[in-house]
């Protein structure tokens, strides 16, 4: 006795594949199509790829001639035909939760096999109605950015603040004083546990030289130097720290 699609564990075989179809005792006549898809209600979604290809890879070792559009096809026509057969059951039967479960499990898999259909086998009324849940999907999505972007334009400005002349090291400066000044108390006047909102604020609302500062540039201010790379952060040199924010009675 064999499968000719599915590949099943022998009566009594230890150590047997997860994906093998079949119990202990093996595999009765016949049986095949029902036990495969006893597997998929079991399956997490993520492991369907790996099942289907577990399958059609030993559907295609059987014979040089054997296709995959065959293999398809029968996986389909099987989780197509289980769907209305659990449909068709009494809905105030004991079992309906189960059945229903069952449906929603064979239609995910489905939803899996879809893209790889590229015979056309799937009806043309599942293709439409995948594409028309694609298609709402993504109208949500674009809904919800729109709304997304509508509240970030309320923080655009028209015109960016701009640095006068030599003096980006010397703003830089004075960015790092604000990120460092103690309150009374001892805390800190602004805490952040990371230096992004500093440069992000730097690169999107101000510019210099009548330039937008790219965010790089703006981070490069932020960057502890390594004194043997030269290359990486930018070091504010004595003569550029001109100011010196101080607590009011410490003037």
């Amino acid at each position: 006795m064999s499968s000719k699609f599915f590949k099943y564990r022998r009566a009594f075989q230890r150590n047997a594949h997860p994906y093998d179809l079949g119990v202990l005792t093996g595999l009765r006549r016949g049986s095949d199509d029902n036990h495969f898809l006893l597997k998929i209600y079991k399956l997490e979604l993520s492991s369907f790829e790996d099942y289907y290809r577990y399958h059609l890879d030993h559907y295609l070792a059987r014979d040089e001639g054997n296709r995959e559009k065959e293999f398809f096809a029968h996986v389909w026509q099987r989780v197509a035909r289980r769907i209305e057969y659990f449909e068709r059951k009494d809905p105030f039967s004991s079992k309906h939760a189960l059945n229903m479960s069952n449906i929603e499990k064979l239609q995910e898999f489905q939803k899996f096999l879809l893209p790889r259909d590229k015979w056309n086998i799937a009806p043309s009324d599942v293709l439409l109605k995948e594409k028309d849940a694609k298609i709402d999907e993504l109208h949500e999505k674009i809904d919800q950015l729109e709304k997304k972007l509508e509240k970030l334009e309320a923080f655009n400005v028209s015109g960016k603040a701009m640095i006068q002349d030599e003096h980006l090291s010397t703003f830089m400066d004075l960015i790092h004083q604000i990120k460092d000044l103690p309150l009374p108390n001892g805390r800190k006047l602004v805490r952040s546990d990371f230096d992004s909102p500093y440069y992000k604020l730097v690169a999107k609302y101000f510019s210099y030289k009548g330039k937008a500062i790219s965010i790089d540039t703006a981070r490069n201010y932020f960057v502890k130097k390594d004194p043997k790379d030269a290359k990486k952060g930018v070091k504010i040199e004595e003569h550029e720290k001109i100011f010196r924010i101080v607590p009011k009675d410490q003037k």
